[in-house]
């Protein structure tokens, strides 16, 4: 065998950690045969709500703050915001050094100039992101507010029996990749890097027909906090959960099962890339991961979708698979705290490839092979730019806590081990005071530790608005 593994990376749009969790609605038996053939993290965290921001910081182990991608890639001036080629190392530089060859298919949305080779992609198709067929009549879940176009959130599609465009190319691109590299027996010459992209499950959640079916619509249990009032939570949702209000129990739960069923179309096409590394011999010398940028609300707060002023467990606590073939400890882990930034790290040091010297992220090798205390593993951060509205949102997990810094809004403080949910907002509760400044305090630190200047620097008079200040902050020199 190769000394080097093959790595098969499968990433979504929009997938929420709930949706692929263990009791899920959601029907999904390849991604549950591959997580029990592996370990799925519970409690893996995107660093922005929105998808470049997180593709950049999986690309580069790099916080936004660092590597400029604060919004999305369509939504600002090029000048404004972008990740140049040359300006930090992406992960599959390091691979293609080390003797990989790289393949990228489906939603890239990372940087302006979409020429994935600048960034050590040998092969790529950026264009075959969708799957979209032609809409049942009838079917469409529209939104309409006065002014705007009507809302196309969800419908479901004929189904004409055919695959997802990035899995066929990824599936092209391996079978060419072991025909050409194939020894004698059966192992390659080279390793591969195979990552198939798809823009779904974002809206609008448009599944093919015979995945819709697989729901009974009457049966779906809703979001317990669909109806919730918003006691203790910015403003702004309120504005955003009045666009929402039209839609009927029954209509959420149409959305909700063509949200699943989207992700049940994709889990059937994970099988058939999977199977297709059994077929070639390349299964057991392969590491599957299987992620998504960020998640959606899909009822949570009388919400969906993701980004401005929802820095809620929906969207940002992501799915993690992480399958390594040989020497890995197999298990569900509900306990360590990992990060988008820490998936680069961890794949170059489990492929023998050189590291990222400047990278905000550490390798999970040894917490994957049970050598590394969970208690080292308790903290993430992520950092949010406002999409289009441009204010800031800072947000802090330490253990079973959460803190979110909203300056231009309120800030939030939840105890997720009590109340995971996140109805209570502890942070106006004087006997949580302690606790509000310790995660203010750790949110400092984080910031120092990857270089977050500007708002670590932010002294002046109108801009006191966190509960304690930085200073006296710089003992903790870690990073999440």
């Amino acid at each position: 065998m190769p000394s080097r593994p093959n790595i098969l990376f499968l990433m979504t749009d929009h997938t929420n950690a709930q949706a692929i969790a263990p009791g899920s609605q959601c029907i999904k038996p390849h991604l549950d045969a591959l997580a029990a053939e592996g370990v799925r993290f519970a409690r893996c965290y995107t660093t922005n709500a929105i998808c470049s921001p997180a593709r950049a910081s999986l690309m580069t182990g790099l916080y936004a703050s660092t590597h400029g991608m604060w919004d999305c890639t369509h939504t600002q001036r090029k000048d404004w915001l972008d990740v140049p080629a040359g300006k930090f190392p992406f992960f599959p530089e390091r691979l293609a050094e080390a003797g990989y060859r790289n393949g990228y298919f489906g939603k890239w949305h990372v940087e302006q100039s979409v020429k994935l080779d600048d960034f050590g992609w040998h092969e790529y198709d950026a264009g075959c992101a969708n799957k979209r067929g032609k809409e049942i009549p009838g079917t469409a879940v529209m939104v309409p507010k006065e002014g705007y176009t009507d809302y196309h959130l969800a419908g479901v599609c004929e189904d004409d029996g055919t695959g997802h465009p990035a899995f066929d190319k990824g599936i092209d691109f391996i079978r060419r990749h072991v025909k050409t590299h194939a020894r004698a027996d059966g192992s390659l010459g080279a390793p591969f890097c195979c990552f198939v992209s798809t823009a779904e499950p974002h809206d609008p959640y448009l599944p093919p027909r015979r995945f819709f079916d697989l729901y009974d619509r009457d049966a779906i249990s809703l979001s317990p906090t669909l109806h919730d009032v918003l006691a203790g939570k910015p403003e702004v949702l309120q504005r955003m959960r009045a666009v929402w209000s039209g839609l009927s129990d029954s209509d959420w739960r149409t959305v909700a099962a063509c949200y699943w069923a989207t992700i049940s179309f994709i889990d059937s096409e994970i099988g058939r890339i999977i199977s297709l590394l059994k077929e070639t011999g390349q299964y057991d010398n392969t590491i599957i991961v299987f992620t998504s940028d960020h998640g959606d609300m899909m009822g949570a707060h009388g919400l969906v979708t993701k980004g401005v002023a929802t820095p809620y467990e929906e969207v940002y606590n992501i799915p993690f698979i992480l399958r390594v073939p040989r020497n890995m400890t197999n298990h569900e882990n509900g306990h360590a705290v990992i990060s988008m930034v820490d998936v680069a790290p961890t794949l170059l040091d489990l492929c023998g490839a050189t590291p990222i010297a400047q990278c905000h992220g550490r390798s999970m090798r040894r917490l994957l092979e049970g050598a590394d205390d969970v208690r080292n593993w308790q903290d993430a951060y992520a950092e949010f730019y406002g999409q289009r509205f441009v204010y800031t949102q800072r947000i802090v997990w330490h253990e079973n806590w959460k803190y979110v810094f909203s300056p231009g809004g309120i800030d939030e403080l939840y105890d997720l081990s009590a109340d995971p949910h996140e109805r209570n907002n502890l942070a106006d509760d004087p006997a949580h005071r302690p606790m509000l400044l310790d995660m203010t305090r750790r949110m400092w630190r984080t910031m120092k530790a990857i270089g977050d200047e500007s708002l670590l620097r932010s002294q002046y008079a109108t801009l006191r608005t966190a509960p304690v200040g930085p200073e006296g902050c710089e003992d903790w020199v870690g990073c999440s």
